[in-house]
């Protein structure tokens, strides 16, 4: 590195006096023990260093299996290691960061937009308490809370925090258009935390690191690297918990009595205000995305419809049970007309 340096201040090496290039291959980089850096597949080659890295990878393998656990209703597995302890005080500091930026913007709790938005999530939240696949321990002792921001320029959005602080912004409720779109929301942000996607994308941090430095070993290509990362093992990641989201999500409204048809619904015409939002010439491929596209979400909610449907119709949804009469009481339609109040 330093001769580099050398040759480009002094021009090629013919010009160099001997003592400059003796001066230059005297300081070359070296480690503190004065050995040189190996690259990986010297470590490979190397006795002792294959060593050290069997037993390294022997005791991340032993870890990374030892914290495989299950994803509740998909009973997808997954790596988890990050303790809930962290996970709450991540998102109590995300709650606080979110408060000053929607700070004046937020609804108070006594509004009747907030107090409405409430009750839903309310219902969502019992619908889990019912679920047997759910872990109960996530659900104790949360204390909910619903912030409505009411700012018709911010873009329309959703999401529940680790520790049970909801926000919706309210540019999204003329997309959700009524009761069951916004349940459809609220089931699937709601799920993110049931599943903890959270603590999943947090415990793989470490992996991404590790395997980005290998990549760098023997590519030494860092732009190559991250989209290696990107496109083969973090986005797909990503786009795996969304599906797991709008699949637990679906479940969830079903079991609160939402039509879990809605949900193919809102789907639709979030597709359609993506494409209002991008235009015709800002095409994104999916693989690129963090997201699945509208339209395979659609997909995949008709391809669930018959669980989601035998889930309504156990809960008694259909026949003038409980949830009924409470929809009926609060909204002032009948389970068999459809959607009566709208959002927005």
């Amino acid at each position: 590195m330093f001769q580099n340096a050398f040759k480009r201040a002094f021009g090629r090496s013919s010009k160099i006096s001997p003592k400059y290039r003796l001066y230059s291959q005297s300081f070359q980089y070296q480690r503190f023990n004065n050995k040189q850096s190996k690259s990986f597949s010297q470590l490979l080659v190397d006795p002792t260093s294959r060593k050290y890295l069997a037993f390294a990878l022997g005791g991340g393998s032993l870890f990374y299996i030892t914290h495989l656990e299950e994803a509740p209703v998909t009973g997808r597995t997954r790596f988890m290691w990050l303790p809930r302890s962290l996970e709450l005080k991540i998102g109590n500091y995300s709650y606080n960061s979110m408060l000053g930026q929607t700070k004046g913007s937020i609804l108070p709790a006594n509004n009747p937009l907030t107090v409405k938005v409430t009750k839903i999530f309310d219902r969502i939240v019992d619908a889990a308490q019912r679920d047997p696949s759910i872990d109960k321990q996530l659900l104790e002792g949360v204390n909910w809370q619903i912030h409505i921001v009411d700012d018709p320029k911010a873009p329309p959005n959703a999401f529940v925090l680790p520790g049970g602080k909801v926000f919706v912004f309210s540019s999204i409720l003329g997309i959700c258009k009524n009761d069951d779109g916004l349940a459809t929301v609220l089931s699937h942000e709601f799920a993110h935390q049931l599943a903890r996607h959270t603590a999943e994308n947090l415990s793989k941090a470490p992996i991404y690191s590790i395997l980005g430095a290998i990549l760098y070993t023997v590519t030494g290509a860092d732009i190559f690297n991250r989209l290696i990362l990107d496109g083969f093992l973090k986005m797909p990641a990503s786009r795996q918990m969304e599906t797991e989201a709008d699949h637990i999500g679906l479940m969830i409204m079903s079991r609160a009595c939402f039509h879990p048809q809605e949900a193919v619904k809102l789907w639709g015409r979030m597709a359609e205000f993506e494409r209002r939002v991008k235009g015709s010439g800002n095409f994104s491929p999916e693989f690129l995305s963090t997201h699945p596209a509208s339209d395979r979400r659609i997909e995949n909610m008709q391809s669930w419809m018959p669980k989601a449907q035998e889930l309504y119709s156990q809960s008694s949804c259909g026949t003038g049970g409980y949830y009924d009469s409470f929809h009926n009481i609060f909204s002032g339609q009948t389970r068999g007309e459809g959607p009566v109040f709208t959002w927005g």
